[in-house]
């Protein structure tokens, strides 16, 4: 069996939890796969699951307690893998447990990144538990009935949570189609990104350094430490592409500009142009109908 934890905030299951689904039904071969949901929650999009358990007890609304609970769900059921999101709250379940962090694909082998992603590592295992980065796989939502088995399961740890603090969001990145990405490079031309994101139906994200100084806000970041998004296109202004930014760009098409033709992103990029951003941009905007 196959085990995807079902990761949830406020009630409502996560997207990385229906990519988890897509890649074990993919690998599952002749196992079943069940999906581990812990407190309050909708019940919904599991059809593709041959069953979902569910710690159905409101004290483990608190994520802060999953860990516990995965581990007795693990010593009960013992399933061959164990597929987690890698994100905060799946970190967090990670320190209980053994595991293959950082994966960007998993079949007979994990294929994760180390070293701050200057390393690929092939992983043989049979079994394990994996920490999947978001944007890795499709996700499959299915609708329809599946098997509920509601479990209780006593843990010996008490966690209050006093509060949650939601990061302000101005524009969520991770939904938009279009996304042009703004680095060092093109700090200067910030006004002419967001123009040209806008005829192009899209937003407006940006590389660590340009939230560092504090020329976008934090829900604008891309990268590790960021947002991970799946655009259709993924237009990279004067970034220069280091492994903690593309790690999190999972865009189907990425079209780069940047005066460096050494700069990494044009390792991801379908389409590169060398030259100055600040001279590009203007006559991108002027050919596709920018004033």
């Amino acid at each position: 069996m196959i085990l995807v934890y079902a990761e949830t905030f406020e009630g409502k299951i996560a997207d990385i939890t229906y990519e988890l689904i897509g890649k074990a039904k993919e690998i599952a071969k002749d196992d079943e796969v069940w999906a581990l949901v812990i407190g309050k929650a909708e019940i919904e999009g599991f059809g593709a699951c041959d069953k979902v358990l569910h710690v159905d007890d409101e004290r483990f609304n608190n994520p802060s307690l999953h860990r516990y609970v995965l581990k007795k769900i693990v010593e009960m059921y013992r399933p061959k893998k164990v597929l987690i999101g890698n994100t905060p709250i799946g970190i967090d379940l990670a320190l209980a447990l053994p595991t293959v962090v950082s994966c960007l694909d998993l079949n007979s082998t994990a294929k994760a990144i180390s070293y701050g992603g200057k390393v690929f590592v092939e992983i043989e295992l049979d079994c394990g538990i994996f920490l999947i980065n978001k944007g890795s796989f499709q996700p499959l939502k299915v609708d329809g009935d599946v098997k509920v088995e509601k479990i209780d399961v006593d843990v010996d740890h008490e966690i209050e949570l006093i509060e949650v603090v939601k990061p302000e969001l101005d524009v969520d990145i991770t939904k938009a189609d279009v996304v042009v990405g703004v680095g060092r490079g093109a700090q200067n031309i910030v006004d002419l990104a967001e123009e040209l994101a806008e005829v192009l139906g899209g937003v407006v994200g940006a590389s660590r350094p340009l939230v560092d100084q504090g020329i976008l806000p934090p829900s604008r970041q891309v990268g590790r430490s960021g947002r991970t998004i799946s655009p259709k296109l993924y237009l990279a202004l004067g970034i220069s592409g280091a492994m903690e930014h593309v790690e999190g760009v999972k865009a189907k098409n990425v079209i780069a500009i940047n005066k460096d033709k050494n700069a990494p992103i044009f390792r991801i990029a379908r389409y590169g142009v060398v030259g100055d951003v600040e001279e590009i941009v203007p006559l991108l905007l002027e050919k596709i109908g920018g004033e």
